[in-house]
């Protein structure tokens, strides 16, 4: 697993902690649409490098704002996602696609946060891939020669960390445990060791960590995992209880 450099130019073009931590003379936008440009050439520069080349790409599933109360990151769009097209996954999604699309996760996510009462959050979220490039599933991506899926996870790590930084959501959940310890370990510089909730079997269910002032929580996959009734119960009051006083906590 590759582990990023923070030495990225959009880095440091776009974000200076030397003022404060402050996106200075930017259009979110117009920096968001760059970064999908980028996205779509890398894809193509691959030309037959992979198999499964045609799974193609996307990088935000919602719309793009600064200082979002939540962030929600997935591993890499999968056969559940809509049909790639590139045209339209060049562009920054006027609706978050989690109120609408029936997809699995999407259908899950809904769910959850109407359970802990939370609807508004996700549907105000910005929502992203740790991976931004397509397969069926993990087990396929896994399968890519070593060299050419070193090299676009370390170029996806390097977007997805300047994202974080630039953007500075509250909170980041995570869609998989296995995420939440790449996000932690290989993407971001200086979390907080982990805190870990053990669920029916002795098996992790919930994670916590902190990245500067954003809490990041990680969820055990809604649909990849099978969840128990007392696990399901444990989650929602995990994240009910982390998220209900966050005006008073995190504040940037």
């Amino acid at each position: 697993m590759p582990v990023i450099s923070r030495n990225d130019q959009d880095y440091h073009s776009l974000y200076r902690p030397e003022d404060g931590g402050s996106c200075v003379n930017m259009d979110i936008d117009m920096w968001a649409e760059e970064l999908l440009k980028e996205v779509c050439e890398k894809w193509e520069t691959t030309e037959d490098r992979y198999s499964f080349k045609d799974c193609g790409f996307r990088v935000f599933y919602s719309p793009v704002h600064l200082s979002p109360e939540l962030m929600v990151i997935g591993y890499n769009p999968g056969k559940d996602d809509k049909p790639f097209c590139k045209e339209e996954d060049s562009q920054i999604p006027e609706v978050h696609e989690y109120l609408y699309h029936n997809s699995r996760i999407a259908r899950k996510m809904r769910y959850l946060f109407e359970s802990i009462e939370k609807e508004d959050w996700l549907a105000d979220s910005v929502k992203l891939n740790l991976v931004f490039f397509g397969s069926e599933n993990e087990a396929q991506w896994e399968t890519m020669d070593r060299e050419c899926r070193n090299e676009l996870e370390t170029f996806c790590f390097n977007k997805v960390n300047d994202i974080i930084d630039t953007l500075k959501p509250r909170y980041i959940i995570t869609e998989g445990l296995n995420v939440f310890d790449i996000l932690i370990n290989s993407v971001l510089m200086g979390c907080r060791k982990p805190e870990m909730k053990i669920g029916v079997g002795g098996r992790k269910i919930y994670a916590r960590s902190r990245y500067g002032y954003t809490q990041i929580i990680g969820l055990v996959h809604l649909t990849k995992d099978r969840i128990s009734y007392p696990d399901w119960n444990n989650i929602k009051k995990c994240l009910k209880a982390d998220l209900q006083d966050s005006d008073k906590r995190y504040l940037h």
